[in-house]
């Protein structure tokens, strides 16, 4: 098990408890290579903890379309966003970070965004992988109201802000797998 103490700040000045975050045994498993991976329902501040230098270097790097963040801030209510990508996968790493920060930025809780990691060959956490019929990652889905209006698949058409935008308007999108 991997742990870490976080420490939330307190408005009131009072003494505060430190939060642990742990990486259970059973979210960790093995790339080809037998490298560490995390592999099934993981937190945001889980996979900071796992995979903290090149989530925070890709997040810091990552300019967004501050003309398009208001926009799509104003079309996440009411909407779940669920995530699934590989801590050992480089388009995970490179598309990720973009995500969240957009996402951060536009208001919307990451914190409770639901994200699965998968293993390497895309075979687990299974029952999540067939419910969702997720074949490349990173993908990125956008519901509302338990139903699933559109997703990212591995990078975007356009650009990641104009990509959501387009989803969340309820525009025509087909990310680059879709028939």
């Amino acid at each position: 098990m991997i742990s870490l103490f976080l420490h939330c700040g307190d408005t009131n000045n009072k003494k505060s408890t430190p939060t642990a975050v742990t990486i259970p045994d059973t979210l960790v498993g093995k790339d080809l290579n037998g490298d560490p991976i995390l592999v099934g329902k993981i937190s945001l501040e889980q996979l900071k903890m796992f995979k903290k230098d090149w989530l925070t270097s890709e997040y810091d790097r990552y300019k967004t379309q501050a003309d398009k963040i208001e926009a799509i801030a104003s079309k996440l209510s009411g909407k779940k966003v669920m995530l699934f990508m590989g801590t050992w996968c480089e388009d995970s790493q490179r598309e990720v970070p973009a995500m969240i920060k957009i996402l951060d930025q536009a208001g919307y809780s990451t914190a409770n965004m639901e994200i699965v990691a998968i293993d390497e060959p895309k075979e687990q956490p299974a029952a999540l992988i067939e419910q969702y019929n997720i074949t490349y990652i990173p993908a990125l889905l956008f519901f509302e109201n338990d139903k699933e209006l559109n997703r990212i698949v591995e990078f975007p058409i356009k650009t990641l802000e104009t990509d959501i935008l387009a989803i969340l308007n309820g525009e025509p999108y087909k990310n680059a797998y879709a028939e």
